[in-house]
């Protein structure tokens, strides 16, 4: 894939939180930038927030237990269609 490089200045605290932040959400800065250069450009101006709650962690135990099961190809519910998944739901 082609690329290419944007350089910025940025305060060393700044991008030390940011790279933690990115990394909570499960990615690297470049592509937490890419992200939101690719939103700025679809909604023609800054997109809806993206953020963590207070406390919350992400990704939260609900679904780090939910993709170990699919690692381990456990729990796992199959369905033909939307509506009979929904009826499963709780």
């Amino acid at each position: 894939m082609n690329s290419a490089t944007i350089a910025f200045r940025v305060k060393p605290e700044i991008k030390k939180r940011a790279d933690a932040l990115f990394a909570r959400l499960g990615m690297t800065t470049s592509t937490g930038m890419n992200i939101l250069l690719m939103q700025t450009l679809e909604h023609r101006g800054f997109a809806a927030p993206v953020m963590l709650g207070p406390e919350e962690e992400i990704p939260n135990e609900t679904t780090l237990s939910a993709i170990r099961d699919l690692d381990a190809n456990r729990n796992l519910s199959r369905y033909d269609s939307v509506d009979a998944m929904l009826k499963d739901v709780p």
